[in-house]
């Protein structure tokens, strides 16, 4: 097949086993000893395949999976652990790891694994054609996609709504009619929940709630702060009020750009959220070929 695959592993004769094992099925190998080291090389080059060992040292293996799929959202990861971790590494199959494998590694198991591992990577590389770097929501683009046909003026005026609130880590963003349940994150990083599961992160330049402006009640989703952020709150009342003083083409232009919005992080969803589970995909604990 040819692949470029990354092994992470602090054991260096595991190490050697893996490289030498995957080069013989004739793929390419890169090699990292512990976790920074592999963030290093994933943001030098993506690779169709992530071997990761949980116990990394620098960085663990479930934090490094994270950061792999913030930079590679359709990332195809297989765990290693040992006895030990077994739930952890089940748990991870919910946040978007492909199977995992129990140390010592069986030979047949590896690779049965590791070819189906890349079938999906080749499946989810044809259905996502949009790139990491596209699915990304920079402010400039919600500039364009939210107040798309605003002059410069109504831009500025449409600004001024929002309320700038800063919040601190491991704060529950506040969301309700009053202050404004749609929100713009102007700096720092925020967990989306839903119902105790994390279903997306925010970044600076990011919408979230633009469903409410349509129905004040459509909010089912917890919001909250990894990082100090500055996020700026748009009350539904305030918004409807700033449209009042202008021509009525101006809301309709709004709630086009609104669905327009919805559309794309729909978009974003389908690719990052629906094709990144391979483990359904493929009855891993089938004795087939």
């Amino acid at each position: 097949m040819d692949k470029r695959i990354l092994v992470v592993d602090s054991e260096q004769n595991v190490r050697d086993f893996l490289y030498q094992f995957l080069t013989d099925l004739n793929h390419q190998v890169v090699i990292a000893e512990d976790g920074q080291d592999a963030l290093d090389k994933v943001e030098m080059q993506l690779f169709d395949l992530y071997i990761i060992d949980i116990f990394t040292p620098r960085l663990d293996g479930l934090e490094l999976m994270t950061r792999i799929k913030e930079i590679q959202p359709l990332a195809v990861i297989i765990l290693t652990t040992d006895n030990s971790s077994i739930d952890a590494a089940a748990g991870a199959l919910i946040k978007g790891a492909f199977h995992y494998l129990v140390k010592p590694l069986d030979s047949m198991e590896l690779e049965k694994t590791v070819d189906r591992a890349l079938i999906h990577s080749e499946e989810t590389e044809e259905v996502g054609t949009i790139s990491p770097a596209s699915l990304e929501i920079s402010k400039e683009l919600i500039d364009l996609l939210l107040l798309k046909g605003f002059n410069p003026d109504q831009q500025r005026e449409f600004q001024q709504i929002g309320t700038l609130v800063q919040y601190t880590a491991n704060e529950k963003v506040l969301l309700n009619d009053q202050l404004g349940a749609m929100i713009w994150v102007e700096s720092g990083r925020v967990s989306v929940q839903y119902n105790g599961i994390q279903v997306d992160i925010l970044r600076p330049g990011d919408l979230w709630g633009e469903e409410t402006f349509i129905g004040s009640n459509s909010v089912f989703t917890d919001l909250i702060v990894e990082t100090d952020s500055q996020i700026k709150h748009f009350s539904r009342k305030k918004l409807l009020e700033y449209f009042t003083y202008h021509d009525e083409s101006l809301i309709k232009r709004f709630m086009i750009n609104l669905i327009h919005c919805l559309y794309f992080k729909w978009r974003k969803a389908v690719v990052k959220i629906g094709m990144s589970p391979g483990y359904s995909t493929y009855d891993l604990n089938s004795n087939q070929d």
